[in-house]
């Protein structure tokens, strides 16, 4: 089966699909026999037969979220997950929507436990942006789009992509204002892959395009939630790692979609330790201070350090970050958040990921590494 066909149609707009649709993308996605494989060889039997009995029996977006997707979340959970633990949900109300802004780790499951979280808590799942590279094969695009996601454009003309960003705003402003469901987005573009933090004032400038009035009342209306995502260990830290090398060496490199899938299964699989998601408050008292500001250029930046400062406190620190943080200043002396006998273990993990590295000739990917963790450790201090 042509895994490039367009029926139905894809839609050019953000919105989501119509979830009368959702029979017929359904039966699409399990009419590729790529698919089906890749799930029987992931799957164990007994939830494999589950999946292909409840695909004819789902009819909603809920339900291919609640029968097909959540069992394969519990499933990732128990086999790559030491702990998935969440605070600060008690400072918002399942009958109100938000705007998430979070940091990005891994590709997929960074949204989708964020909603297995909200779904189990008693709130509705959230619409989630997703850029279009992800969108580029059928089979990626069925899913995601089943899972409340709607595309972030990053292809196009400037013309296009203005004229998109308009669209993509409005959607995300009456969502929060006018509908019933949440939205996620990442505090940049990507992934951070270096465990460098930043939100970038272009994604808060994308949220105005289209809209009237005072900036102040309007981010308020958003009910913006910053949300802090912690792995104590990324599965693709090595992959991430050792495409920063393969850029330095060679300029023009450029990951393919295969490699994308490749961090994406083992974002799946891979051990992550301890995960934990943490909610902050929606940010209301202070937006005050664009009151004192002289233009939106500095509301914006205002707004991004409030973001960042939220997301760096909340970030949950382990072990590792330490280890990687005292590595990276040539320091000996013991670590602090370590278990017994954890920190020898830590030192041997870099020291194994280190000989893994290839073509690594002046140890610039191996610091990189060590970035990925000592970087929250170093924010978080700076945000205390």
């Amino acid at each position: 089966m042509d895994e490039h066909k367009n029926t139905p149609v894809r839609e050019e707009r953000p919105e989501l699909i119509d979830q009368a649709l959702i029979a017929p993308y359904l039966k699409e996605l399990f009419g590729y026999d790529r698919f089906v494989e890749g799930v029987k060889t992931f799957l164990p039997e007994n939830l494999f037969h589950r999946m292909l009995e409840m695909k004819d029996r789902v009819n909603t977006i809920e339900g291919f979220q609640t029968d097909i997707i959540l069992p394969v979340l519990n499933l990732i959970e128990q086999i790559s997950i030491k702990e998935l633990t969440s605070g600060g949900l008690e400072y918002l109300d399942p009958a109100k929507q938000y705007l998430f802004i979070s940091n990005h780790r891994d590709i997929v499951l960074d949204s989708a436990f964020l909603n297995s979280t909200l779904f189990k808590r008693g709130f509705r799942t959230s619409q989630i942006a997703i850029g279009d590279n992800l969108m580029r094969h059928r089979i990626s695009d069925l899913i995601f789009r089943m899972n409340k996601s709607f595309v972030v454009k990053r292809t196009g003309s400037p013309t296009e992509l203005y004229k998109y960003s308009v669209l993509l705003a409005g959607h995300i402003r009456a969502q929060i204002t006018e509908g019933t469901d949440s939205v996620w987005i990442a505090q940049r573009e990507g992934r951070a892959k270096d465990g460098n933090d930043r939100t970038q004032t272009g994604l808060l400038k994308m949220l105005t395009l289209g809209q009237q009035g005072d900036m102040k009342d309007f981010f308020k209306s958003l009910n913006i939630v910053p949300v802090a995502i912690s792995y104590e260990f990324d599965p693709c830290d090595l992959l991430k790692a050792q495409e920063f090398v393969n850029k330095k060496n060679n300029p023009d490199y450029r990951k393919s979609f295969e490699e994308d899938l490749q961090h994406i299964l083992l974002g799946l699989r891979g051990q992550k330790g301890r995960v934990h998601f943490e909610f902050g408050k929606p940010l209301q008292e202070e937006l005050e201070i664009f009151d004192e500001l002289p233009n939106s250029k500095k509301q914006l930046e205002a707004l991004a350090a409030i973001i960042d400062g939220r997301i760096h406190r909340n970030y949950a620190l382990h072990g590792i970050n330490e280890i990687a943080d005292k590595l990276l200043r040539e320091d000996d002396s013991l670590c602090t958040r370590c278990d017994e006998g954890e920190d020898m273990k830590l030192r041997d993990y870099f020291s194994r990921r280190k000989q893994q590295l290839q073509n690594d000739t002046d140890g610039s990917g191996y610091r990189y590494l060590l970035g990925m963790y000592a970087n929250p450790l170093t924010n978080a201090q700076s945000a205390e």
